[in-house]
């Protein structure tokens, strides 16, 4: 029923019906708009997320979208999915989303701009994402989600055990708590090394949620549980494939992403391209020493502490030669001259295994080591101790 313009004591029920977790999440600062308007906003989402959103979302009732009773409300309408695609289970019409070909517009506003068709007299508002609470917790850990609701855009599994396993030898005091859902791949059999500390978190939504909510960092795919970290404000590092990170980006404020297809792959995918790909170079291509190296980047971008110790951009190789050293990527080369015998020695000397010490670099090289360091090819690996007073 509507009520044309009197709504200062009317309610109305939100339904998303269909769609990814992690689309049901972009939604959320669209519900809180809708109070500028309804003095009751009542979400009917799927019955697993009634319990995690209710403990979360402030002023909003939750309800189970199979146990709701529409005569009660004055306003019913449904969110439906950006983009829109048909299917049986929408509840109500979907709300028309006009903004849809605005392409590098993130999803989140998308749901704003429909609701505001909707209803002209609601203003958009700019304010932050309404992100979850924290929990405090003394211990030090990340979490991993190697799984997706599409496992074509997951990247692979022998990866995310490699990738644990260099972050482990770099950072030992660091467990890692891996999600493993009911049709999820698991790295476990894959780990070589015998001292690696992990768990496998195998529960259900609330118990995912709150170990996400304690950890240091969040590493996974264009997945729910991806933006389930982003709604505790989690740094994410994150991989995206065949689906790019425009509209369905990870919306946390410290995110570090990289996407395949730049470098590796020119096709334009949709369900059927994806299905029919053999080789995903997309996600096959990019190796776990990037990921890495992106792991660094972002602990440096959230205030840890550095080390002495610099990583080399795994996209480069080096060699040295007669007083200078080559750095050579793909796309880019870089020739270092060095003129005095210090400085070489010390790059001889230092510049092992593609890391480097700086603790004792001459002074003369520091100004060009800070050039190297501007162009992205070293990344300093953060003080362990001090992660956990940094995040």
């Amino acid at each position: 029923m509507s009520l044309g313009n009197s709504y200062s004591n009317s309610s109305i029920l939100v339904y998303k019906s269909y769609g990814g977790i992690g689309d049901i999440f972009f939604t959320l600062p669209s519900l809180y708009m809708l109070k500028q308007k309804f003095n009751k906003v009542t979400y009917a989402t799927q019955p697993r997320l009634v319990h995690l959103f209710s403990k979360h979302l402030d002023g909003i009732e939750v309800v189970s979208e199979d146990e709701v009773d529409e005569s009660l409300y004055d306003e019913v309408i449904e969110l439906g999915n950006y983009p829109k695609f048909s299917n049986d289970l929408e509840k109500q019409p979907q709300i028309t989303y006009h903004t849809h070909k605005k392409v590098k517009q993130h999803a989140i506003e998308h749901y704003k701009d429909g609701i505001i068709s909707k209803f002209p007299d609601i203003v958009k508002s700019n304010e932050r994402y309404p992100y979850f609470e924290q929990i405090e917790t003394d211990e030090l850990y990340y979490t991993v989600h190697p799984g997706a609701g599409f496992l074509l855009k997951a990247w692979p599994v022998e990866y995310y055990a490699r990738l644990i396993e260099i972050i482990h030898d770099k950072f030992p005091e660091l467990k890692v708590k891996i999600i493993i859902g009911p049709n999820d791949p698991n790295p476990e059999s894959l780990f070589s090394s015998e001292n690696l500390k992990y768990e496998l978190i195998t529960g259900d939504i609330d118990e995912v949620a709150e170990t996400v909510s304690g950890a240091f960092f969040h590493i996974g795919n264009d997945a729910g549980m991806t933006h389930l970290a982003g709604a505790f404000n989690i740094p994410i590092l994150t991989i995206y494939g065949p689906t790019g990170p425009g509209s369905w980006g990870a919306f946390s404020e410290h995110v570090e992403l990289i996407w395949g297809k730049r470098g590796n792959c020119g096709q334009r995918c949709n369900y059927n391209v994806i299905l029919a790909c053999e080789d995903r170079v997309c996600l096959n291509n990019v190796s776990p020493q990037k990921m890495m190296f992106l792991l660094l980047r972002l602990l440096k971008r959230i205030g840890t502490q550095p080390s002495f110790v610099f990583q080399l951009n795994p996209d480069f190789d080096y060699t040295m030669d007669d007083k200078a050293v080559i750095f050579k990527s793909k796309d880019n080369e870089y020739l270092i001259d060095i003129h005095d015998s210090k400085s070489y020695q010390f790059i001889e000397e230092n510049l092992q295994e593609n890391t480097i010490d700086t603790e004792h670099m001459p002074k003369q090289f520091m100004e060009i080591f800070d050039a190297l360091i501007q162009l992205e090819l070293f990344e300093p690996l953060p003080k362990i101790l001090a992660l956990k007073h940094s995040l």
